[in-house]
C-alpha cells in the first residue's frame, strides 16, 4: 500500500516572492529564511486569543508550557501539543514569531495550542527530553480541561528534533506511563533519523544509544500501534537527509497493515519556512493538516 498523499494544489501556496527567495537560498539551514513570513502577520493576528505562558509541569526551569486558546466560549476542543526543534541542543517555545505561529494557528483554528520547552542536550542527553514530553503530556491530561481542552483529543505535533522526540515517544518502554493519556494523532515535520545506526557517542542526544538512532528502530516503535494516526511532511528544500528520512518512514510504515501515514511533500518550502506559513495565506501545510485532523477519530489509544 502506499500512503496517502495529499494533493497540495488544492490548497493557498507560497506567495510568489517568498517562493522564488526561497528556490534563490536552496537547502538553507538559517531560520532567518523564514522571516518573510513574520511580516504576513499583524499585530492583530494575536486578536480573539488568550495566551498563559510558563505554567509548570514539572521542577526543572526548562519544564515549562504556554497554552493558547480562543477567547470565545468553548469546551471539549482538540488540543495541538506542538515540540519545537533546534538539532536538540538549542530552541525555545516562545519567540518574536516562530514557533509561536503554530500555537496561535491552533487556536485560531478553534483548538486549544500548547507549546513546550523541555531540557536540552548534551547537558541533559537521551532519555530526559522524552522524559519532559511524557510529563507535559501527563499535565496536559490533567489540566487542559481547565482551559477547554479535551485531554482525549490531544495531537502531538513536532518538528525537526521536536518531530524525533514526538517519534520517540510511541511505543518505546522507556517513556511508558502507567494508565498514560490517550493521543488522537501524531504529526511529524521534517524529523531527522540516519538510515543505519550511527558511531557511538556521536550524538549529542542519542549519544551512544545507536539503535535509538536509526529509522529502522522508529519504524518499529511506530509499528506497534495502528490505532493512533501519523501525518508526515517534509519540505522541497529540507537538507537531503531529512528528505531521506521521510522517504525511508514512509516506505517502512507502508509495510506494516494499516500504517501508512498520510504523507506531503511541500514544494518551495526549506525546513523553516514549512512550519512559520502556518497561520498565514500560504495553506500550503496548514489546509492538509486541517483536512488530517478533522478526519481523526473521537479518541484514540495510546
Amino acid at each position: 500500500a502506499a500512503s496517502l498523499a495529499l494533493s497540495v494544489p488544492a490548497f493557498g501556496q507560497v506567495p510568489p516572492d517568498i517562493a522564488a527567495n526561497t528556490r534563490s537560498m536552496g537547502q538553507s539551514m538559517d531560520p532567518a529564511s523564514g522571516a518573510p513570513y513574520a511580516a504576513l502577520f499583524p499585530p492583530s493576528a494575536w486578536d480573539g486569543v488568550t495566551v498563559e505562558r510558563d505554567l509548570a509541569y514539572g521542577q526543572d526551569a526548562s519544564q515549562k508550557l504556554d497554552v493558547y486558546r480562543p477567547s470565545t466560549d468553548g469546551t471539549a476542543r482538540r488540543v495541538i501539543l506542538f515540540v519545537h526543534g533546534g538539532g536538540f541542543t538549542r530552541g525555545d517555545k516562545h519567540g518574536a514569531f516562530y514557533p509561536d505561529n503554530i500555537p496561535l494557528w491552533a487556536a485560531k483554528e478553534g483548538m486549544i495550542g500548547v507549546t513546550i520547552n523541555y531540557r536540552l542536550a548534551p547537558d541533559n542527553p537521551y532519555p530526559a527530553a522524552g522524559d519532559d514530553l511524557r510529563d507535559a503530556l501527563a499535565w496536559v491530561h490533567h489540566n487542559i480541561a481547565r482551559y477547554g481542552g479535551d485531554p482525549k483529543r490531544v495531537i502531538l505535533f513536532g518538528h525537526s528534533a521536536g518531530a524525533n522526540h514526538v517519534a520517540d515517544h510511541f511505543g518505546n518502554p522507556d517513556f511508558a506511563a502507567p494508565d498514560g493519556p490517550p493521543v488522537a494523532g501524531i504529526v511529524l515535520l521534517s524529523p531527522n533519523y540516519p538510515l543505519a545506526p550511527v558511531e557511538a557517542g556521536s550524538h549529542p542526544y542519542y549519544g551512544s544509544d545507536t539503535a535509538l538512532n536509526s529509522t529502522g528502530r522508529v519504524i518499529e516503535r511506530l509499528g506497534k500501534s495502528t490505532e493512533v494516526p501519523i501525518f508526515l511532511a517534509d519540505a522541497e528544500f529540507d537538507p537531503d537527509m531529512m528528505q531521506a528520512t521521510a522517504s525511508a518512514l514512509r516506505e517502512g510504515l507502508c509495510k506494516i497493515p494499516g500504517r501508512c501515514p498520510t504523507y506531503v511533500h511541500l514544494a518551495n518550502h526549506n525546513h523553516f519556512t514549512e512550519g512559520m506559513a502556518l497561520g498565514t495565506s500560504d495553506r500550503s501545510l496548514g489546509g492538509p493538516l486541517l483536512d488530517w485532523i478533522a478526519a481523526l477519530p473521537e479518541t484514540a489509544g495510546p
